[in-house]
């Protein structure tokens, strides 16, 4: 099981939060959250998750500006041919590195 942290997510409205939340519990390759302190965890069921999930998952990050780097741990011989895409929206943010 994977733990992703959602630190000091920015709601600027009460539906925005709802929309996280709805959004949260339709990506399938997070089995729970909990919110401790000033953070919400995810809970990822493996380390193993389907591209879509990866997508989804790299688009409510990008979205409510959450910590990329650690989507890194989802990277694989499978997907990397789509995920290291330097020309890619998330590529700076997940793997901190400049496009050239």
């Amino acid at each position: 099981m994977i733990n992703l942290e959602c630190k000091r997510v920015i709601f600027f409205s009460e539906l925005d939060e709802l929309e996280f939340f709805e959004r949260i519990n339709k990506i399938r390759c997070i089995q729970s959250y909990e919110g401790i302190s000033d953070s919400i965890f995810l809970k990822i069921k493996s380390k193993n998750i389907s591209d879509l999930c990866l997508r989804e998952l790299i688009s409510l990050f990008y979205r409510y500006k959450i910590n990329m780097p650690q989507l890194a741990a989802f990277l694989n011989e499978k997907n990397k041919s789509w995920f290291l895409n330097e020309k890619a929206f998330w590529y700076r943010k997940t793997f901190n590195k400049k496009r050239d």
